[in-house]
């Protein structure tokens, strides 16, 4: 059995470390993908970042009538925005300060990530013509 002492150094230890897997998000909103702004998004496999939740909203279109959205905020370092790899289509985001990248279907860190905290992941509906993303 642990002294007393060492069960509440690791306590007092556990408290002091910030929680990096609870990221910030904001405000989603509504989006019309028939606006050239937002032209990437009327393919599947199309996606883009909006001016909008905490550090943006990274959109992918995954089906016909589906999308993933997440803030750009990494996990990581919450002040640090996630750019979207251009080499990977979109498919991956990569915090340009400590390297962290993460898939774009599930907002999981992958392989050699500094985190193993995933990115804050909106809520999406859509009817046909309008995406509206939500906390």
């Amino acid at each position: 059995m642990k002294p007393l002492w060492i069960i509440a150094l690791s306590l007092l230890v556990a408290a002091c470390v910030p929680d990096r897997c609870n990221t910030p998000f904001g405000e989603g909103g509504s989006i019309d993908i028939t606006m050239p702004d937002f032209a990437a998004l009327t393919s599947v496999g199309g996606s883009l970042t909006i001016n909008r939740g905490y550090k943006g909203i990274f959109v992918r279109r995954t089906t016909y009538t589906d999308f993933v959205a997440f803030d750009c905020a990494c996990p990581n370092d919450h002040e640090v925005r996630l750019l979207a790899d251009g080499d990977w289509g979109g498919s991956v985001l990569e915090c340009p300060t400590c390297h962290s990248r993460f898939e774009t279907e599930y907002g999981n860190p992958l392989e050699g990530s500094v985190t193993g905290c995933p990115l804050y992941q909106y809520n999406t509906q859509f009817d046909g013509y309008r995406l509206t993303i939500y906390p």
